[in-house]
C-alpha cells in the first residue's frame, strides 16, 4: 500500500521542477548539488514535514495575490514547526531555490518508481565528475546502500528540521565559485573529445578514482544541455504565443477578445470626452458672460447698499420721532393736573396744589407718576419677574427726588425765611408725612417681593393697593408743600447723604443682579429685558464706585464718614474697588457683545435671531453669571459696612 508521501511526491516534484526552471530563466544562479545528500539523513516523517513546508512556501511565493508575508500558523502543528515554516520566508531567492532543488533531488532518490529520476531543469555544473558519492544528485545504489548501512538514523545534531536558528538548517548552501561551476563541464568536454578520437579518458587522481567513469559524466552533461535547450525552446514558444496574444495578431487567442473590448471602451471614452469638451466650452462661454455682467452687478449692489443705508437712517429718524411722541403723550397724561400752558389763559391750576413759592418741582411729580404707571404695567406683564424689580427701583428713585425737593426747600428757608416761607403748622406736619411716605414705600417693596415670590398667584390688586397708599402719601406731601408754578424759581435740590446714596446704589445692584440671574436661567432670555436690566446694573455699579471712593477717602483722612469705621479695612476696601471695576468691565463687554450682534443682524430691534443665538450660548451665559456673582459678593461687603 502506498504511503501519503508517495502520493504527494509526484505533485511536489512537478511544481518544484517548474519553479526551479522559471527561477533559473529569470536570472537566478542554477541550484547547487554540493550538499544535497544531507537530506538523506532525515527519517521519512521528518522529510515529509520538510517537503510539505517547502512546498507550501513555494506556493506562497508564486501566488503573491494572497498577500501573505509568511506561512500562516496551523494549530495542529508543533510550535517549533510553525516557527520554522515562518522562517522560510526570510530566505533569499538563491537560497530558497537551492533548498527546493535539494528537496526535489531527495524526492527522486526516495521515490524513483514514482518519478522520472532524470532532472528536468539545468543542474549546477559543479555537481560533476569530481563530486563525491554522498553529494551526487543521482544518488547511485552504491552510495545509498553505503549510507543506509553505516548510518540508518539521523545524528543527534540534526534534530527536527525546524530548529531555532534564524534560517532553517536545510537551507544553508555554500555558493560555488566560477571555477567549480564551469571546471567540471570543461573536464567532461575534454574527456568526451578523447573518447571520440579513440584516446583513453583522463582518470582523476586521489580518492575520486574508481567512483565514476568519464562516459557517464559526458552522457550526463549532454543530457543536461539537451534538457535545458528543450526547456528554452518551449519557453520561447510560450513567450512568442503570449506576444501574439498581447498584440492581437492571433484571432483565436484570448488577446483578440480583450483587444475588441478595449476598442469598444476607447470608442465610449472618446464620445464621453467629446461631450465633456462641449460642456466645457459652454461653461467657458457662460463664465465669460458672467464676467461681463460683474460691473453692472457691482453698480446695482452699490445702489442697493446706498438705499439700504438711507432706509436705515430714515428708520432711525422715525423711531426717534416715535419715542419723542410717546414721551410727549406720557408727559401730557401725567401732567394733566399740574402742568401749565402759559399761552392758554383758560386753564387755571387748582390752588390747593400750585403755588408760586411751592417746594415740589413739577418734574418730580411727573417722574413719580411715570414710575407708578411703569410699576403697574410691569405687574401685568408676561415678564414681570424681570421688569417689576426695575420699576420698583424707578419708584424709589422718584420718591428720592421728592425728598430732595423737600430738603432743598428746608435749606433755602433756613437761609432766607422771608423768600422761602415755611409756616409752623406746615413745619410740624412735615415729619409725619415724610414718615408715612417712607413706610408706604417700604410696604410697596414688600408687596413687590411677595408678588414675585408667589409666581403670579397673588392678585395684582395687592400691588395696586400698595402703590395707591404710596401715591396718597405723595398727594399729602404735595398738598402740604405745594407745587412750584415755575420750576426755574424752585429751591435748589439737596442730594441725600452719602450713606443713603450708597445704600440706594447697593440695593439697586442687588435687585438688578437678581433679575439678571433669573433671566440667565431661561433657555433663551428676552433680549430687550436682559439688555435694559444689564444696562441698569452697570449704571448702578458705576455710581457705587464713585460713592465708595469718596467715602473711603473720608474714612482714611479722618474727616468722618457714614460707613462703620470699626468694620472698615483699607486692604478689603481696595479689593472691593478693584473687583467692582473689573466686574463693570466684564459686564460692559457682555453688553457690547449684544450690541455687536444686533449690528451684525442689521436690525434695529434687539429681538432677532442673531441676538437670541448669542444669549442662548452657554459660554456667554456662564460668563455673565460669573461676573454678576462676583459683583454681588463685593456689594454684600458694602452692605455690611453700612450697618
Amino acid at each position: 500500500m502506498e504511503s501519503p508521501m508517495e502520493d504527494r511526491a509526484v505533485q511536489y516534484h512537478r511544481e518544484m521542477s517548474r519553479f526551479i526552471m522559471e527561477e533559473v530563466d529569470d536570472g537566478v544562479q542554477p541550484p547547487s548539488n554540493l550538499e544535497a545528500g544531507k537530506l538523506a539523513r532525515l527519517s521519512l516523517t521528518q522529510f515529509k514535514e520538510l517537503g510539505t513546508d517547502v512546498y507550501d512556501e513555494l506556493i506562497r511565493r508564486t501566488t503573491p495575490e494572497q498577500g501573505l508575508p509568511f506561512l500562516p500558523v496551523r494549530d495542529h502543528y508543533h510550535p517549533k514547526r510553525n516557527q520554522a515554516r515562518q522562517k522560510l520566508a526570510t530566505l533569499s531567492r538563491p537560497k530558497f531555490v537551492n533548498l527546493v532543488h535539494d528537496v526535489d533531488e531527495e524526492l527522486k532518490r526516495r521515490f524513483p518508481h514514482k518519478l522520472d529520476v532524470q532532472s528536468s531543469y539545468p543542474a549546477s555544473s559543479h555537481a560533476s565528475m569530481h563530486d563525491s558519492p554522498s553529494t551526487s544528485p543521482v544518488y547511485s545504489n552504491h552510495g545509498s546502500q553505503q549510507y543506509q548501512k553505516n548510518d540508518r538514523s539521523p545524528p543527534a545534531s540534526m534534530g527536527r528540521y525546524h530548529s531555532q536558528n534564524a534560517e532553517p538548517a536545510y537551507s544553508a548552501q555554500r555558493k560555488p565559485s566560477n571555477e567549480e561551476q564551469f571546471g567540471g563541464i570543461d573536464r567532461a568536454a575534454n574527456d568526451l573529445n578523447r573518447t571520440l578520437h579513440g584516446q583513453p579518458a583522463r582518470v582523476p587522481s586521489g580518492e575520486a578514482r574508481g567512483v565514476y567513469s568519464p562516459a557517464d559524466d559526458v552522457e550526463k552533461v549532454r543530457h543536461e544541455y539537451e534538457m535545458r535547450l528543450s526547456a528554452m525552446r518551449k519557453r520561447v514558444g510560450q513567450l512568442e504565443s503570449q506576444l501574439l496574444d498581447c498584440r492581437g495578431d492571433n484571432p483565436n487567442g484570448p488577446g483578440a477578445a480583450q483587444m475588441e473590448n478595449l476598442e469598444r471602451l476607447n470608442a465610449v471614452l472618446t464620445q464621453k470626452n467629446e461631450r465633456m469638451e462641449n460642456d466645457l466650452r459652454i461653461l467657458r462661454d457662460q463664465l465669460v458672460a458672467a464676467k461681463a455682467d460683474i460691473p453692472a452687478l457691482r453698480q446695482e449692489n452699490d445702489r442697493l447698499k446706498h438705499e439700504r443705508s438711507q432706509f436705515i437712517e430714515r428708520e432711525r429718524d422715525l423711531k426717534s420721532k416715535l419715542d419723542e411722541a410717546r414721551a410727549t403723550i406720557r408727559r401730557l397724561k401725567s401732567t394733566s393736573v399740574f402742568a401749565m400752558d402759559h399761552g392758554d389763559a383758560d386753564i387755571v391750576p387748582p390752588p390747593v396744589f400750585v403755588n408760586s413759592g411751592g417746594a415740589i418741582r413739577p418734574s418730580s411729580v411727573r417722574t413719580f407718576q411715570e414710575a407708578v404707571e411703569l410699576l403697574l404695567s410691569a405687574g401685568r406683564s408676561d415678564h414681570a419677574e424681570h421688569e417689576l424689580p426695575i420699576a420698583q427701583s424707578a419708584v424709589a428713585a422718584a420718591v428720592d427726588g421728592l425728598r430732595a425737593d423737600v430738603r432743598g426747600y428746608e435749606a433755602a428757608h433756613a437761609q432766607d425765611p422771608h423768600s422761602w416761607p415755611l409756616p409752623d403748622d406746615t413745619k410740624d406736619a412735615m415729619p409725619d408725612i415724610m414718615d408715612a411716605l417712607d413706610i408706604n414705600l417700604h410696604k410697596l417693596a414688600t408687596a413687590v417681593d411677595k408678588h414675585l415670590g408667589s409666581m403670579g398667584v397673588l392678585p395684582i390688586s395687592l400691588l395696586e393697593a400698595a402703590a395707591s397708599h404710596l401715591a396718597t402719601s405723595v398727594v399729602d406731601l404735595v398738598k402740604l408743600l405745594k407745587v412750584c408754578f415755575d420750576e426755574s424759581k424752585a429751591a435748589p435740590r439737596v442730594a441725600a447723604t452719602t450713606e443713603r446714596s450708597l445704600e440706594q446704589s447697593t440695593d439697586s445692584i442687588i435687585a438688578g443682579i437678581q433679575s439678571m440671574l433669573q433671566l440667565v436661567r431661561e433657555a433663551v432670555p428676552d433680549p430687550n429685558a436682559l439688555f435694559s436690566t444689564l444696562h441698569s446694573v452697570i449704571e448702578s455699579i458705576r455710581a457705587t464706585i464713585g460713592i465708595c471712593r469718596d467715602q473711603f477717602d473720608k474714612i482714611e483722612s479722618g474727616a468722618g464718614a457714614q460707613i462703620n469705621s470699626d468694620l472698615y479695612d483699607p486692604r478689603i476696601a481696595r479689593d472691593v474697588l478693584s473687583g467692582l471695576e473689573k466686574g463693570n468691565l466684564q459686564l460692559t463687554d457682555q453688553l457690547n457683545d449684544i450690541t455687536e450682534a444686533q449690528e451684525a443682524a442689521g436690525d434695529s430691534d434687539l429681538d432677532n435671531e442673531i441676538v437670541r443665538e448669542l444669549l442662548g450660548d452657554m459660554a456667554f451665559k456662564q460668563g455673565l453669571a460669573s461676573a454678576l456673582v462676583d459683583v454681588g459678593k463685593l456689594t454684600k461687603t458694602l452692605v455690611v459696612w453700612l450697618e
